[in-house]
C-alpha cells in the first residue's frame, strides 16, 4: 500500500474509528480523528472548518469519509492541503440527499424534542439481550450505536438538514464509491465513480475488499502521476 501521505477518513454519524477497522489494518497512513464537540447552532461547514484546523497535518493529504463523514470531509478538505477527496457511501451535495431527508428540512426546528437520549440505551439493552443471536457484523454495528453520543447526533441531524455548502468549486478532485443497494443514501440520486453491485450502506465493513481496492487504486494514481490531481480537478 502507498506510503506516507496522510489519509484522513471521517466515520459516519454516531460512529467512530471502528467503522474503518478493515482499512486501518491495510493503510498505515490512515488517520480517523475523534469527533470534536460542536458549538451551539453551529453549521456543518463551520464545524468542518474548525475540525480541519484541529487535525491539520500541515502537509498534502487525502481526505474522505463514510456517509455523514463524507459531508464533513467535503467541507474540511477545503481548509487542508487536500490532494483528493474520497466519498464512501456518501453524496456530493445536499441535492443528492433522498427526498425523505430533504422534506425534513422544514421540520428541523423539532429536533430538540426528539428523544435521541433514548436511542443508545435501547440499543444497548438489545445488544445485551440478543447479542449472542446477532450476526457478528450486526452486533458490531449495534455496539457502536449503543456507545454514540446523543447530543452529537442531535446536532449532526440538524447540521445535515441545514447543510448549505460553499458555492465555490473545490480545488481538489472527488472520487466516490457507492453501494447499488444503499437504502440510506440511494445510489440513483448520486454519481459514483465506482458502484458496488451487491453493496449496501456500510461498505467499509460489508465490502472492505472493494473499498480498500478503490482507495489503493486512487492513491497509486496520485503517487505515480504528480499531475493527476490537477488533471482530475479539471474534469470535476
Amino acid at each position: 500500500m502507498m506510503g506516507a501521505t496522510p489519509l484522513i477518513l471521517f466515520p459516519g454519524m454516531g460512529a467512530d474509528r471502528r467503522i474503518f477497522d478493515p482499512q486501518i489494518a491495510v493503510f498505515p497512513q490512515l488517520i480517523v480523528p475523534a469527533w470534536i464537540k460542536p458549538e451551539p447552532h453551529e453549521s456543518l461547514p463551520h464545524y468542518a472548518e474548525r475540525f480541519a484546523h484541529v487535525i491539520d497535518p500541515h502537509c498534502p493529504c487525502y481526505v474522505g469519509g463514510a456517509s455523514f463523514g463524507g459531508f464533513i470531509a467535503l467541507e474540511a478538505a477545503r481548509h487542508l492541503q487536500t490532494r483528493a477527496c474520497f466519498l464512501i457511501g456518501s453524496v456530493r451535495t445536499p441535492g443528492e440527499l433522498p427526498m425523505r431527508i430533504r422534506i425534513l428540512r422544514k421540520l428541523k426546528h423539532l429536533l430538540p424534542k426528539v428523544p435521541f437520549e433514548w436511542i443508545a440505551p435501547l440499543v444497548g439493552v438489545t445488544v445485551r439481550l440478543s447479542g449472542d443471536r446477532m450476526r457478528p457484523l450486526t452486533h458490531r454495528v449495534m455496539k457502536i450505536v449503543a456507545e454514540s453520543d446523543a447530543a452529537y447526533i442531535r446536532w449532526a441531524c440538524g447540521a445535515v438538514l441545514s447543510w448549505d455548502p460553499s458555492a465555490i468549486a473545490p480545488t481538489f478532485p472527488i472520487f466516490q464509491i457507492h453501494g447499488r443497494r444503499d437504502q440510506v443514501l440511494p445510489a440513483r440520486r448520486t454519481h459514483p465513480d465506482t458502484l458496488v453491485a451487491s453493496g449496501g450502506h456500510l461498505l467499509t465493513l460489508t465490502r472492505p475488499e472493494q473499498v480498500n481496492h478503490f482507495l489503493d487504486e486512487k492513491l497509486h494514481t496520485f503517487a505515480d502521476d504528480p499531475d493527476a490531481a490537477e488533471d482530475a480537478t479539471a474534469t470535476v
